[in-house]
């Protein structure tokens, strides 16, 4: 496995279980009607510091056990990955802010708004990294 997946790996993996803790807690939070904002910003805060935290000792342990990998330039294989991910984790972006609207044609709440918004970013990254583990291991086509 190259450096580059086990990068994609471990930000996936901090992506599933960092963030999917904090939107099982939103989630809980709206079905019990008792969203607090305050209360959110400061789990929003610890969630977006342990993600870069995890990501960046998971990133480093990554390089120590291929150095020479991790200082290679990416190749054209790897730049054609990085783009078709990107190209197509846009889409799931765009899509998730159409909800956003439509949440705000129909009177959602700012807390709800703000959060379906960082929802659909997560779930766009999620895509991408997905996406890019899938053609690391396929092959570019």
């Amino acid at each position: 496995m190259s450096f580059r997946e086990k990068s994609a790996w471990v930000s996936l993996l901090a992506y599933f279980g960092i963030y999917g803790f904090y939107f099982a807690s939103v989630a809980a939070a709206l079905g019990r009607g008792a969203a607090d904002s305050a209360h959110f910003l400061g789990l929003f805060a610890q969630s977006v510091v342990l993600f870069v935290v995890v990501v960046v000792i998971g990133t480093v342990a990554a390089a120590v056990s291929a150095p020479k990998d991790a200082q290679t330039p990416l190749d054209e294989r790897e730049k054609l990955i990085a783009l078709k991910a990107g190209n197509a984790s846009g889409y799931a972006l765009a899509t998730g802010v159409v909800l956003a609207i439509g949440a705000a044609l129909f009177g959602a709440d700012d807390f709800l708004l703000i959060n379906v918004l960082f929802f659909a970013l997560v779930v766009s990254e999620v895509f991408k990294i997905a996406i890019q583990i899938v053609l690391f291991r396929r092959g570019v086509a």
